[in-house]
């Protein structure tokens, strides 16, 4: 198994630092070890204390490790002061540590100093001539340049400068600029690489850069170029901060593990979708409820934002001797009509998550208020809808046929909901 060490301070909040780093090694399969140089109190809200490790325990603690553990990459992180950067510095070449990427450290995201002025030097000095990447963003930059950058051309130029000072690597993050892209800068001293996303409407950002070198790191322990980590990492960091997740009052983590999540997600809704349609197929009153050619079971995942973030099946559930079947195996980004039904409901109440819609005649829709539902018909936009109905009528249109829809917290209730309708509706 490929190792990599982070020598970092902790965050009591579980968003940056040791902490992040450590989730990030395995959220990427490589195994973590670790040397604390600072203990902060911190939370969402920013940094309420520093407690500085003694130099002669973080000796140990890095000669521990790595007299012990062959390590494939490390990465620095915050690291106090500049006696603390100079023993770093040492025992990284003592070791013959190559693969190293530093993340300088130097400013809280609610804007505290983690660097003393006088440690900057050292940084400069001592550190940065041992890097494979350095990995500064725009306030980490400008400090070790003395100067403002304020544009994707000064990027390029500050990159230039920055490698003179011995990085062999330089990557500049570019996520302070304005405007609603995010820019990042690669420098591999010769060529020039940008990488670009949108900007994502979110506020759970804390540990954005610690993730990010972290995950570059065990890119490279498993033998990946520096570009090529870059590049991968990106796609890493992406990925945590959409997946972001929501603590505390102030600036929520990132989150390493939400790629991972997402993946067993996107297997087990697919599995749901499969059960829900063996459940109706059992009940032999549903056939009574399926519209040829328009009916389909939809289930979004949770939080999703878009289409693409809706599975069903690729064309709608047919009937074949009176026997509910489906074409091919379920897929994302749906666009199958009334599929936007769902992704409405969905902004508007997080549970609902499922839907199916069912032919629509006067003796469905009077079942279905028999039976109890919640019915609403639409006549005005979703979003004016006081909330998500169990039962929504989409009365006939121009374009569009009359059709029934069923919500619920899971495809597997909505299932259960138009099997009970299909039951009660035959035995009227």
């Amino acid at each position: 198994m490929y190792k990599v060490l982070t020598i970092a301070g902790s965050d009591s909040g579980g968003g940056a630092g040791i902490q992040t780093d450590l989730k990030t090694f395995a959220a990427l399969d490589v195994y973590g070890t670790s040397v604390i140089t600072a203990l902060t109190a911190q939370n969402t809200q920013g940094v309420h204390g520093i407690h500085t490790v003694p130099p002669e325990f973080i000796v140990c603690q890095l000669e521990a490790v790595l007299s012990d553990i062959h390590v494939h990459a490390a990465k620095t992180g915050m690291l106090g002061d500049a006696d603390i950067i100079s023993i770093v510095a040492d025992i990284l070449t003592r070791y013959r540590i190559t693969n190293l990427v530093v993340d300088p450290v130097m400013i809280a995201q609610s804007g505290q100093r983690l660097l003393p002025e006088d440690a900057v030097d050292a940084l400069r000095d001592k550190l940065l001539p041992l890097a494979m990447v350095v990995t500064p963003n725009l306030p980490e930059a400008e400090i070790l340049l003395g100067r403002e950058i304020s544009s994707v051309a000064e990027m390029a130029a500050a990159a230039r400068e920055i490698r003179r000072l011995g990085p062999r690597h330089v990557l500049i993050k570019g996520g302070h600029l304005p405007g609603t892209e995010m820019t990042d800068i690669f420098f591999d001293g010769k060529d020039m690489h940008t990488l670009s996303e949108s900007k994502l409407d979110t506020i759970n950002t804390h540990g954005t850069g610690c993730t990010y070198a972290a995950a570059i790191t065990a890119y490279l322990a498993k033998g990946l170029t520096p570009l090529d980590a870059f590049g991968r990492a990106k796609k890493f960091i992406t990925d945590a901060i959409t997946h972001g997740i929501c603590v505390g009052s102030g600036y929520g983590p990132t989150n390493p593990m939400g790629a991972l999540f997402r993946e067993l997600e996107l297997g087990r809704v697919s599995r749901d979708l499969a059960r829900a349609l063996s459940l109706l197929q059992k009940t032999k009153p549903a056939v009574n409820l399926i519209a040829t050619g328009r009916t389909n079971f939809f289930y979004c995942l949770e939080g999703a934002g878009s289409l693409t973030e809706i599975i069903s099946y690729p064309a709608p559930l047919l009937l074949c001797q009176q026997q509910i079947g489906a074409v091919g195996e379920p897929t994302f980004d749906s666009r199958l009509f009334p599929g936007e039904y769902l992704l409405a409901a969905h902004n508007k109440d997080k549970r609902i998550r499922a839907m199916i819609n069912l032919r629509h005649t006067p003796e469905i829709v009077a079942a279905i208020k028999e039976i109890g539902y919640r019915a609403a018909t639409l006549n005005t936009p979703f979003p004016m809808l006081t909330s998500v109905p169990e039962a929504l009528t989409l009365e006939d249109t121009p374009n569009k046929e009359p059709q029934l829809i069923l919500f619920a917290q899971t495809v597997e209730e909505v299932a259960q909901k138009t099997a009970a309708l299909a039951r009660y509706f035959c035995s009227c």
